[in-house]
């Protein structure tokens, strides 16, 4: 089984139903189904057979989500890009997939043009209408027998280098991990869900359009986070009955004024992607009357690998427990397995975990032990089962709920003339999760327009949340004997003040 079978099955089933929203329309399943099919249709007419790779750089639109099934119908890979990435950043990711359409808009395509790409795509332009002149086209009789153990999307994460890399996963893992999300939350037809996170993003994906889809329920979508209003707003119009968002929304909505005035409908909000604050968590039960419920996961796993029970007790803090037929345990440096509440590596196994990571032989050997992925997050289990992240991936930064990976920003840094030595760390901000700060030696004297200068310099390389929100010029970084910035103490200092 795999999702768009289930796409299908609902078109057969229930019609009628409403599958897809917007704030400008809104599709059936019979609707949604027709369009897939001819998008698959004319996928296969321009050459895609089974296993080639078709990008897709868009916000959240309906577009968005046409593309992604037909892919999967037509037997090719989509490969979701954040559309907001610099042009540096859209020729790592493309360059290492090698897609053979990218299906973007006019805006994103004047940043492709300054992109150096090794290869020569296709192109189809949203907002030219050209893809819903696809869609209106004849009838698609494409039909792709394929395993459910084939590769059905990239979706490219960073790892130590900080630099991209696309975790392989199948159509089972996706399938796998939207079931047993969508059992555990008991979603049903009538249940309503509200995309606000971009979707090309994993969390999105699965824990919104594919769960909801499984069920056969309602996803409506905005295309980006505008305002707290605006999505408290469309919580009350659309009667949404299941909200996900990162911390960083929950601290926002909870923040407006206005918040108690909505009368919305929902049944449940889940989060992850950083902790969840235990004022934000109470302060939601004060206004809405029931408990946010907090997991965890990573893309290499579908996501999800941990939940709270929506349904029993939640730990305030913990990530909760392991889901249907994924399996933890915590390790040490050694692989050795430690006793109960003690801390170690936390590693994963089950269907939702990927295959691997493309063009990564090395990357790969280093994920894997003994058929346990290594999340490279450090974590404790109690007496009950329940887990707890002590700390993350020793540098990584979640700022608003997006990775932000230190050696990446560094790379960039490194090529401002003036900058001798750069460590990027983040520190805890009560708003963001996490902000991003350089702390620099220099080449040269400090001036004052250096650091209007590096931040837009920054800019120009990087994705907006990437970019750091400070930057310190300091005489001298901390160092070990052999050399190695010490980043633990940067991060000591910080936070102290």
């Amino acid at each position: 089984m795999n999702l768009d079978l289930k796409l299908q099955e609902h078109a057969g089933n229930i019609p009628d139903r409403r599958a897809l929203g917007w704030e400008t329309g809104s599709y059936t399943y019979r609707e949604l189904n027709e369009k897939v099919q001819k998008l698959a249709n004319q996928f296969y007419l321009n050459g895609i057979t089974r296993g080639d790779r078709i990008a897709i750089l868009l916000d959240n639109c309906p577009e968005f989500v046409i593309s992604y099934y037909a892919c999967m119908r037509a037997g090719a890979i989509n490969v979701p890009v954040n559309p907001s990435l610099t042009s540096r950043e859209f020729g790592i990711i493309l360059n290492d997939c090698s897609p053979k359409i990218i299906i973007t808009n006019e805006s994103v395509q004047g940043k492709l043009k300054k992109t150096a790409l090794n290869f020569s795509p296709k192109y189809l332009i949203t907002d030219n209408q050209s893809l819903e002149d696809l869609v209106q086209a004849g009838p698609a009789e494409v039909l792709v027998n394929f395993s459910d153990s084939e590769d059905c999307t990239i979706l490219y994460t960073s790892g130590t280098t900080g630099l991209p890399k696309g975790a392989l996963l199948t159509h089972y893992n996706l399938y796998s991990n939207a079931k047993t999300f969508a059992e555990a939350f008991r979603l049903a037809p009538d249940d309503r869900t509200l995309i606000v996170p971009p979707l090309s993003h994993i969390a999105a994906q699965s824990n919104c359009l594919n769960t909801t889809l499984y069920a056969g329920g309602f996803n409506y979508m905005l295309s980006r986070w505008e305002s707290s209003a605006k999505t408290l707003r469309t919580m009350e119009e659309q009667d949404i009955t299941f909200f996900f968002g990162p911390p960083t929304m929950y601290t926002y909505m909870l923040n407006d004024p206005d918040v108690g005035k909505y009368r919305v409908k929902l049944r449940f909000a889940y989060t992850g992607a950083s902790p969840l604050p235990e004022k934000i968590f109470n302060k939601w039960v004060e206004i809405f009357g029931f408990e946010i419920v907090e997991g965890y996961g990573l893309t290499e796993c579908s996501p999800v690998v941990s939940i709270n029970p929506p349904y029993g007790k939640k730990k305030i803090g913990s990530i909760g427990l392991p889901i249907k037929d994924v399996k933890v345990k915590i390790i040490n440096d050694l692989f050795e397995e430690v006793p109960v509440g003690e801390t170690g590596e936390l590693v994963v196994q089950g269907p939702n975990v990927m295959k691997g990571y493309l063009n990564r032989k090395e990357a790969n050997e280093a994920a894997f032990v003994d058929g346990w992925f290594r999340t490279g997050d450090i974590a404790r289990q109690e007496k009950d089962g329940y887990l707890y992240i002590v700390d993350r991936k020793k540098d990584m930064i979640i700022r608003s709920g997006f990775n932000v990976y230190p050696r990446e920003v560094e790379e960039v840094l490194y090529q401002h003339p003036s900058v001798l030595e750069a460590a990027v760390i983040g520190y805890p901000d009560e708003e963001k999760g996490e902000v991003v700060k350089a702390v620099l030696t220099l080449k040269s004297e400090y001036n004052e327009k250096l650091i209007h200068d590096l931040k837009a310099f920054c800019k120009e390389r990087l994705a907006t949340y990437k970019v750091p929100y400070e930057f310190e010029v300091v005489e001298e970084l901390p160092k070990t004997s052999s050399g190695k910035i010490v980043k633990g103490k940067l991060r000591e200092l910080y936070a102290k003040k």
